[in-house]
């Protein structure tokens, strides 16, 4: 059974959050005093690197040969990066309203000019602006929806193919033999595989639940197929022919015509997206494992209490979006629970979905990622957005402000299109997941915005199905049938084939690939093993596989103003969004909170930490209601704020997020928004500037480095390097170069950190927890270092665990409060005389090395390359941009303040 609230194709959208666009760009400044035609308020946005993302034979020819993109060339293709790159230049305290109008765009319904006007088709007409961004106008509900296919293809045509090929599974068959794309088809394999007639058939199923919950089910199966209608005509007026002048270029470079897209085709690129970023849990097999290997070292009961130590599921410390206690998993581990079904440490294996010999492509590329003609896509989960929404309380204005955004990214074009749709039941403008772009995903509507994190709550877990042979012989990892109750059950077994073909930036000879694909009643299979000597199958069950486009309920309602028109109304329509993200509403009256998804009740005999048995006592036994999800209107404190932390007080973190701990970056926004709260009303000019300056802020070394340096102490030895740091940390811990001079203004602060944080396998942070767990464990502890800066995406120091392990253990050795501290300690072994000496050793090694390594005699000599940390946009096709300067900052950008409503 399901609960009465689902996720949409747009959802999925959303959680395509994940890839963005970037380009080197001019700036056409709009003067958003134009905003103030809008009758209900003033909203700017900025999507970088702009709306066209289409280059064709006759720009390369304009390019000169280049294929980095200019501010003029193609049109529109970069106009908004230097806008988006230039908030950096500012200082966030100066932030003025001319900043805004010079940085941003006028989010508004009406273009302020018209460059052209077209009507693919009679009842649709669409506008562009001189940002190129579409104002598509419809007669019916399906004349819009025909409009945004047919916009959107103008603007993504080769980008939407990509993802399309992608979620199909045939990466490398569309795009070419690289180990890229083959692996990337291995990963979508085995996290949402689909034959076509399945992918089909969600259409129908998500009309009918749509039907269930009083919508009109049949008009929004009608919506998609208008949408997929636009698309096939854009493609044929574009692309007659591959070598047409309006045809995007990467099709003659591949020499392959575009086909008709088709219902099953939307859903692929719905399933790519939600089958990596709009989910949360399925690392019960990896915590299985460091749970054994923690007994191996501690014994059981000390084992747990580590675990618990280091897994941060529900610290009281954690900073959360909402104030208001909402419980969801909050025990202890429990190996004891008779469903946990853990896997035997080094046990026989047999593969599961991918390549049958087990030869998984993966190995070759270690990231599932796309090597397109001059581009690699990595497809990575990362929750990247943030948001901040103050009540009229605290407001200048008296009436909410709200500065928010998706991080998705920076790809050049960005994978998210911009629209505005107006018609019967459709009123919106903002952004989208190109190729599931029937409503706006992020935006506005008539007189409210609204916008979205990633909350990856926990709708993933791993279950265990006992092997057997339907012919009653003994089961061993080969098998290919499960247990269903007593009864022996043979696996869904698919053979998705394909074959590639040699082109320019792929010229590997052809070739045929075969992969089995493995299926249970639960879900798709990953791997076949042996728990406690049987034979098993592990398989992941995801709430929303087989339900991709389920949640297209809610984004309509989004994008309904009949539907939405207040806080309440906005959350239920979030509540039918099956995927989980935390979403945000603002309007003249109210700021609201809600974090959606389909999340399972589990059964009392499982842990939700480990994998568990399939059968009926142990799956899941229904959905979190309503009321059991994260939300919250007009908090009493006067704001919300969220990057990507826990939602809630209570509300346990997934299996795979071990970082709600007492630091995450959130902080960086919400100790900025205090600030200004507390020094009088606050402007929207500020809230700028509050974003602004967490964007160059290294939340890291923020909250962690003074209490290293405060557990070091007065060391003489260390005593100039120590001072450096703490210079660092009383300036913010910044990494900006507002002058752009070429330097950060703290560089050598910076580069002494960097190294000493992370070199090679060694790091300060392994140099706390060591006293403990000992040099084995402390490396093998699943959970990533760092997120830092120089992996060129921008998003940065994001769901990190072990930035809270620094932190909290260091504050109780330094006998400072801590709210429910650690079981044992760590650092020194809880001594603070043993952890200084650790520290001071750490510190006075790295001063060497680092000395050493650049050849200077004082660290205030050390220098570091800022360029290392620059925003990188991946190109998707042939045309890419510049780099810019790096910013932790949403992609899509959204500046609200609204001053008036309907009628209520």
């Amino acid at each position: 059974m399901r609960r009465t609230a689902r996720t949409t194709v747009a959802g999925l959208a959303l959680a395509a959050t994940a890839l963005a666009a970037f380009a080197p760009g001019a700036m056409t400044t709009a003067n958003a005093a134009d905003g103030a035609s809008d009758p209900y308020g003033q909203l700017w946005n900025i999507l970088p690197p702009g709306s066209n993302g289409t280059a064709t034979a006759p720009d390369l020819l304009a390019l000169g040969g280049s294929t980095t993109a200019t501010p003029t060339t193609p049109k529109n293709f970069a106009d908004q990066l230097e806008m988006y790159d230039g908030l950096t230049k500012v200082e966030p305290s100066k932030i003025t309203s001319d900043d805004i109008n010079r940085l941003y765009k006028p989010e508004g319904f009406t273009p302020e000019s018209v460059v052209s006007t077209e009507t693919p088709k009679p009842g649709v007409t669409i506008r562009r602006d001189a940002f190129g961004v579409p104002f598509v106008d419809g007669t019916t509900y399906d004349d819009v929806e025909f409009g945004a296919g047919y916009a959107a293809t103008q603007d993504r045509m080769f980008l939407m193919d990509a993802l399309r090929h992608t979620g199909q599974a045939r990466l490398a068959e569309f795009a070419g033999n690289t180990p890229g794309n083959v692996a990337m088809d291995e990963a979508q394999l085995r996290s949402a595989y689909y034959t076509p007639e399945e992918a089909a058939a969600q259409i129908d199923k998500a009309a009918a639940r749509a039907d269930e919950l009083g919508a009109d089910g049949a008009q929004l199966a009608g919506g998609v197929d208008a949408f997929i209608a636009g698309i096939n005509q854009a493609q044929s007026d574009m692309c007659p022919i591959i070598t047409a002048p309006t045809c995007p270029v990467e099709y003659a470079a591949l020499q392959k015509q575009p086909e008709d897209w088709t219902r099953a085709d939307v859903v692929y690129v719905a399933s790519l997206v939600g089958g990596i970023f709009g989910k949360g849990g399925g690392h019960e097999v990896q915590n299985a494992a460091w749970l054994q290997q923690l007994t191996a070292k501690f014994g059981d009961k000390a084992g747990r209490k580590v675990y618990n130590d280091l897994r941060e599921k529900n610290d009281p410390e954690a900073p959360t979006t909402s104030d208001i206690y909402t419980p969801y998993e909050r025990g202890g581990i429990d190996p004891t629970r008779p469903g946990v079904a853990m896997p035997d440490p080094g046990a026989k294996t047999a593969p599961g979905t991918g390549l049958p010999d087990g030869a998984a492509a993966a190995a070759k590329a270690p990231s599932p990622q796309m090597d397109l003609p001059g581009m690699t896509i990595k497809l990575e989960h990362h929750g990247m957005s943030n948001a901040i929404l103050v009540t009229g309380e605290h407001s200048a204005t008296g009436k909410p402000l709200a500065v928010m955004g998706p991080q998705t990214g920076y790809f050049a074009p960005q994978l998210l299109t911009e629209e505005v749709l107006n018609g019967p039941g459709i009123q919106a403008r903002g952004v989208a997941f190109a190729g599931t772009n029937l409503f706006v995903q992020l935006g506005r509507g008539v007189d409210y915005a609204w916008s979205a994190t990633s909350a990856s709550g926990d709708n993933v877990d791993t279950v265990v199905e006992k092997l057997c042979n339907t012919d009653g012989t003994a089961a061993t990892v080969d098998s290919t049938a499960y247990l269903v109750g007593d009864t022996c059950t043979p696996m869904q077994q698919d053979t998705h084939s394909e074959t590639t073909t040699p082109n320019a930036s792929a010229p590997a000879p052809p070739q045929t690939y075969d992969f089995q694909v493995l299926r249970t009643v639960h879900g798709i299979v990953q791997l076949r093993t042996e728990v406690q000597g049987q034979p098993v199958a592990i398989v992941l069950q995801r709430s929303t596989y087989g339900h991709e486009v389920d949640s297209v309920l809610g984004f309509a309602q989004f994008n309904d103003p009949g539907f939405v028109h207040d806080a309440d109304s906005f959350q239920q329509a979030a509540s039918h969004i099956d995927y989980t993200f935390n979403w945000f509403y603002a309007d003249d009256r109210d700021i609201s909170y809600y974090s959606s998804g389909l999340l399972p009740v589990r059964s009392h005999q499982v842990d939700s930490d480990l994998p568990h048995w399939a059968g009926p006592a142990y799956d899941w036994q229904g959905w979190l209601s309503f009321d059991g999800h994260a939300h919250q209107t007009d908090p009493d404190r006067g704001y919300l704020v969220s990057w990507n932390n826990k939602p809630a007080p209570g509300f346990g973190g997934a299996d795979d997020t071990w970082s709600y701990g007492p630091v995450y970056r959130s902080l960086a926004l919400e100790k900025r928004l205090q600030h200004q709260i507390a020094g009088g009303p606050v402007t929207i000019e500020q809230m700028v500037g509050v974003m602004s300056g967490a964007a160059t802020a290294d939340s890291r070394a923020a909250y962690t480095l003074p209490l290293i340096l405060k557990v070091i102490g007065d060391d003489p030895k260390t005593r100039d390097a120590v001072a450096l740091l703490k210079q660092w940390v009383r300036s913010g811990a910044q990494r900006v170069d507002r002058d752009r001079d070429g330097a950060y203004a703290q560089q050598a602060a910076i580069a002494l950190f960097d190294d000493w944080w992370q070199h090679n396998s060694q790091s300060v942070a392994y140099d706390v927890l060591r006293g403990r767990l000992g040099n084995e464990l402390v490396h093998a502890l699943p959970q990533g270092l760092d997120d830092h800066p120089r992996q060129g995406i921008g998003s940065s120091f994001n769901g990190v665990a072990w930035y809270g392990y620094v932190n909290k253990d260091l504050r109780a050795v330094l006998g400072k409060h801590v709210e429910r501290p650690y079981r044992f300690g760590y650092c020194g072994g809880g001594k603070l005389s043993k952890c200084q000496r650790i520290l001071r050793a750490s510190l006075r090694a790295e001063v060497a090395r680092m000395l050493e390594v650049q050849g200077v005699k004082k660290v205030s000599e050390l220098t570091y390359d800022k360029t290392q940390d620059d925003i990188r946009s991946n190109t998707a096709g042939v045309v890419g941009v510049r780099p810019i300067d790096w910013q932790n900052r949403p992609t899509f950008q959204q500046v609200v303040t609204f001053t008036g409503h309907r009628p209520r």
